[in-house]
């Protein structure tokens, strides 16, 4: 069948009843990261609509790192959705609704799927993300207001009439609530049904100590407990809230205020039982002995006679380990706890659930060096785990936590029967960073090269990147993302010439790392914010044209230059290098074997190199043979040297004779030399 214009084969994989086709392009497979957010067009009449976009989107790349965001779309292709195993949202979201829900529904505790403190312990915080806001408030998840028997969604400030009820829907369990008011409430707590799924039964009162500081009243409650959870359903019927975490069965627990007089309320919150001070996060750890009679909760009592006086919790969610400082802006995060078999079944489960309901071959696990180690928890004081016999925060927890998520990651493969689950690295991560396990590596399949290629990227990177090549050797496939970060369009950002130049030296320097069937190509700007909107002035010489298809120069990856091919006779090979402070080991880009690793032969060769003493000269230029083609790269040494760029062309001769493709996808006149400028490459047709 053809696809464009280009003859492609059938059904390459099967998954979970579904097929995607073979690749797009004739000498390489290419693919999107994160595709989403489609606009409208603004200055080009190419497409009318931003459905015009994601269906160009469709048609010209093999796989998706992320979700097309159609499940008829995602099945057209490899669609790799996104995953982050190792932590759920500190406010509820779709996996944790159906987790929280599922655990109830097969009498699993849903509090052992969350890494606990052992102790209290206080991290190191410079900063803090605004996602953290909603423990460090107290925010309820959500609030509700019944008034003359009809609820509707509340949102303060609010003036209440007599009688009117709030029911306080929270995704934690509390003893105590922080009400500014003119007068405090009533208080009733929710008694879930049998099957707690179902929602609640009936309202129970609760005895409230209220005092009031500040101008707002603080109650302790004497609830009754274990203080269960259940579904937002009162008397059989769904709240129509509008939060989907609710409607996809999130247990939360509820509290219903009364207030018999006209009061104005402003706020409706829990007491924190986090503090931040002086850049410093102090999270309470829990101890189950310090709860002797096991209901799940530290009572007074309980509290001022604990035997553990280093564990100051309450409830036990309250010890969950939170990297503070190292979260993404706008988010927060606990860390997965993988050592529950029976949980690790249901949460591999949940995977198959969302793949399914997406039309998804897989998923890319994010950030899976982030782990338990420093880069994730800076400990003071503190640090003993729960679940495990280790502190947070070194290397040792980090390598052991690492490998029970590849044993995690493993449990999800079986269960999905995906050969597509995916990670990023970046660099020589896998090889050189003791907390990548063998484990963790052996079970992905697909790897995400983030930025791993760059115009200006020089040769001593080039010497060094035979990673992908021993990923290859294993059998891996991997997406190897080009940006144009320090390229020419970033010093002349309004220059048509420059960004077209920096992506046409870009998919050169991919030609270099192609290996058909293994690898994936992405063109991208310099930033870290993927989607499929627009372009502005930060990241194109043009506003208001789709991103991706500027980016990718189609019209050049429509010329077939064939398949990578031998070094040409009589020319030297390009030699890679993997030094550490304590190996050094070389060896030629056309061998299998680097040291005692394997890899697949590039057949990089040099058409000019700066003095022959050296097998890594100072600058040169580097080529690779295709069998109806050639891709050239011009660089030096160093990386990102501006006055490299401005440096004379310099000709060199071809193996051949050779026509440029052009970035419109034209063919130059037939030639046996081409010039160069500093820090450029250029794809190559042969003449036939």
């Amino acid at each position: 069948m053809t696809r464009n214009g280009v003859r492609i084969a059938g059904c390459i994989f099967s998954f979970i009843g579904f097929t995607a086709q073979a690749q797009v392009y004739p000498s390489t497979g290419t693919g999107w990261v994160l595709p989403g957010s489609w606009e409208a067009p603004l200055t080009t009449s190419r497409f009318d609509t931003a459905n015009d976009v994601k269906r160009w989107e469709a048609q010209h790349a093999d796989i998706v790192f992320g979700s097309m965001q159609n499940k008829a779309i995602n099945q057209q292709l490899i669609s790799m959705g996104y995953m982050y195993s190792q932590k759920l949202d500190c406010k509820p979201s779709k996996p944790s609704s159906w987790l929280s829900q599922h655990a109830q529904l097969a009498g699993l505790e849903f509090e052992d799927l969350f890494l606990h403190f052992a102790e209290d312990t206080q991290l190191e915080a410079t900063s803090i993300s605004q996602g953290l806001k909603y423990l460090l408030e107290g925010q309820a998840f959500h609030l509700i207001l019944i008034r003359n028997g009809n609820y509707a969604t509340a949102r303060l400030p609010l003036n209440l009439q007599p009688n009117d009820e709030l029911v306080v829907i929270s995704s934690y369990p509390s003893n105590s609530l922080v009400i500014e008011a003119d007068i405090a409430p009533r208080v009733e707590q929710a008694i879930a049904l049998s099957s707690p799924s179902e929602g609640i039964a009936q309202w129970q009162a609760v005895h409230s100590d209220w005092q009031r500081v500040q101008g707002k009243w603080l109650g302790s409650l004497e609830v009754q407990h274990p203080w269960q959870s259940a579904s937002a359903r009162i008397e059989g019927r769904e709240l129509n809230t509008g939060k989907q975490a609710l409607s996809d069965g999130l247990q939360v627990w509820m509290l219903k205020l009364n207030w018999q007089a006209e009061s104005k309320v402003e706020q409706v919150a829990f007491k924190p039982w986090l503090d931040y001070q002086d850049q410093r996060l102090v999270i309470p750890g829990w101890d189950a002995e310090n709860d002797r009679n096991q209901d799940g909760f530290i009572s007074d009592q309980e509290f001022y006679s604990r035997k553990n006086v280093k564990a100051s919790a309450r409830f036990r969610h309250q010890a969950r380990l939170i990297p503070a400082g190292h979260m993404w802006p706008g988010t927060c995060w606990y860390r997965v706890n993988f050592g529950n078999k029976l949980l690790n079944d249901l949460h591999a489960k949940w995977y198959r659930y969302d793949w399914e309901q997406q039309g998804l071959s897989g998923a890319y696990n994010d950030d899976m060096a982030k782990l338990l180690g420093r880069n994730q928890f800076t400990v003071d004081t503190g640090g003993q785990l729960q679940e495990l016999p280790l502190k947070a925060g070194n290397d040792e927890s980090s390598l052991y936590y690492a490998k029970q998520m590849a044993a995690f990651l493993k449990l999800v493969k079986a269960q999905t029967q995906t050969h597509w689950l995916a990670a990023n690295i970046s660099d020589l991560n896998l090889w050189h960073y003791d907390g990548w396990p063998r484990e963790l590596r052996d079970v992905v399949d697909v790897w995400l090269r983030e930025h791993y290629l760059t115009p200006a990227m020089g040769l001593d990177r080039l010497y060094r990147y035979w990673d992908n090549f021993a990923l290859a050797k294993l059998g891996d496939k991997s997406l190897i993302m080009v940006s144009v970060k320090s390229g020419r369009s970033q010093v002349a950002p309004l220059l048509p010439a420059a960004w077209h130049q920096d992506i046409e030296t870009g998919l050169a320097l991919y030609y270099l790392f192609n290996i058909p069937q293994q690898t994936y190509y992405h063109s991208w700007n310099a930033g870290f914010y993927y989607g499929s909107g627009n372009t502005d002035e930060k990241n194109w010489y043009r506003q208001g044209v789709p991103k991706n298809w500027v980016y990718q120069p189609s019209a050049m990856l429509e010329v077939d230059i064939g398949q990578p091919a031998l070094v040409p006779k009589g020319y030297r090979v390009v030699y890679w290098r993997n030094k550490t402070k304590d190996i050094d080991i070389k060896a030629k880009t056309s061998t299998t074997m680097l040291g005692d690793t394997g890899v697949v032969p590039a057949n990089w060769f040099w058409l000019y190199r700066s003095g022959w003493g050296s097998n890594f000269p100072r600058h040169g230029v580097i080529a690779r043979q295709y069998s109806k083609g050639l891709v050239v790269y011009r660089a030096m040494n160093e990386p990102n040297n501006p006055a490299f760029m401005q440096t004379e062309p310099l000709r060199v001769s071809l193996p051949g004779d050779y026509r440029r493709v052009m970035p419109n996808g034209t063919l130059g006149e037939p030639m046996r030399y081409i010039e160069l400028g500093g820090y450029e490459g250029a794809v190559l047709k042969k003449v036939e």
